[in-house]
């Protein structure tokens, strides 16, 4: 389906001379919104609040901070990617640009808790084969999901996932559940206290006069 005109706002990224240029060898019409009058770019428009309100719905239903709202973004567009149009005869946008119907079996709720896998390199034999993470989004590169460490703030990548959707992370409680467990051990026993061969405690010797 190629592209025939192109309706943008005035900025830098727009009406670069880079971007110009390109459109003019493909033949592909610019028009350029006046200032202030962003009614005239309506479409665009109305799908950004179309994502903004999925983002704000996927934030609240899994109490997730705001700081991964970039990440929830990046869910949403490859989600809506994968849902049928209207406007493509029912087709889905990823379907339209490769050519075959996209699967969506990998799909999974955002901000559900994620038990990922640890491969035998990077643990010994007595630890836990998988860590607790919570599911942000895809990765677009790789078929691989990422997930978020909300203790160490970290984001790894991993395919070999299960999946807890029904749950969800107490955000308030990550620093409790940031500290180690502390083992009790028992005292030290001093020599001059006990003796090894008897179970009761030896007496002090009194001085000689």
């Amino acid at each position: 389906m190629p592209i025939k005109s192109v309706r943008s706002d005035r900025g830098g990224e727009f009406i670069s001379s880079e971007l110009m240029k390109y459109c003019e060898e493909q033949g592909i019409r610019r028009f350029l919104i006046i200032p202030y009058s962003l009614q005239h770019n309506g479409v665009a428009k109305r799908k950004n609040q179309t994502i903004l309100d999925m983002v704000r719905t996927m934030l609240k239903s899994k109490n997730v901070p705001k700081e991964l709202l970039a990440e929830a973004m990046q869910c949403v567009i490859h989600v809506q990617n994968r849902c049928p149009h209207a406007m493509l005869n029912e087709k889905t946008p990823q379907e339209v640009w490769s050519g075959r119907k996209s699967s969506v079996s990998h799909l999974k709720v955002f901000g559900s808790i994620v038990y990922g896998h640890v491969p035998a390199q990077q643990r010994t034999k007595l630890e836990d084969q998988s860590k607790k993470y919570v599911f942000i989004r895809y990765d677009e590169n790789t078929k691989a999901y990422r997930l978020f460490n909300p203790i160490t703030k970290k984001v790894i990548m991993s395919r070999d996932v299960q999946v807890d959707e029904e749950s969800e992370w107490k955000w308030n409680n990550s620093e409790k559940e940031s500290r180690s467990l502390e083992i009790d051990t028992p005292p030290t026993v001093r020599d001059n206290e006990t003796s090894d061969e008897e179970d009761e405690p030896l007496q002090r010797r009194a001085r000689s006069l």
